[in-house]
Parts: structure tokens; sequence; C-alpha cells
């Protein structure tokens, strides 16, 4: 059985304010609103998106790449919804 340890990359406590941090984003990405908002939160979607992608493809931790899909998908959400 593989620890949690190898799956993930970064500490687990790091996971969850950048999880809460990436909830704040997401609804600050869907206020349709307010632009700068809006922009703030795509952009740190995006960044926390790419920096997970790239840290769990080249560490092989698959819940990093999880996470960033995740947030690459939100991000990819945000910017679909509040063009149309």
């Amino acid at each position: 059985m593989t620890m949690l340890a190898d799956w993930i990359h970064f500490r687990p406590m790091s996971y969850v304010v950048r999880g809460l941090m990436g909830i704040g984003a997401f609804v600050a990405a869907m206020n349709v609103d307010h632009t700068w908002s809006r922009v703030t939160g795509f952009v740190f979607l995006l960044l926390v998106g790419v920096g997970l992608l790239l840290a769990g493809i080249s560490h092989g931790t698959w819940i990093d790449i999880l996470v960033g899909v995740v947030a690459l998908s939100a991000a990819g959400y945000s910017w679909w919804y509040t063009r149309h």
C-alpha cells in the first residue's frame, strides 16, 4: 500500500490553503459585475492550475495533476460563464 506522501508533492496543509484560496478565486472569477475581481480570480486559477500540473508531472504525483486539472477546468468554466 502506497502512502499519501507518495501521492502529493507539497505539505498537506498547503493543499488546504490552496483549496480555500481557489474557492475564493473561483467565486471572484464568476463575478460578472466586477471586472477586476473576475480577472484576478481567473489569473490565480490559471497560475495555480499550471503550477500544480507541472509539479505533478515532474514529480509523478497524481493528486497534484488532478488538482491542477480541476483548477484549470474551473478557470475555463469561469471564462465560459462570464462570456455567455
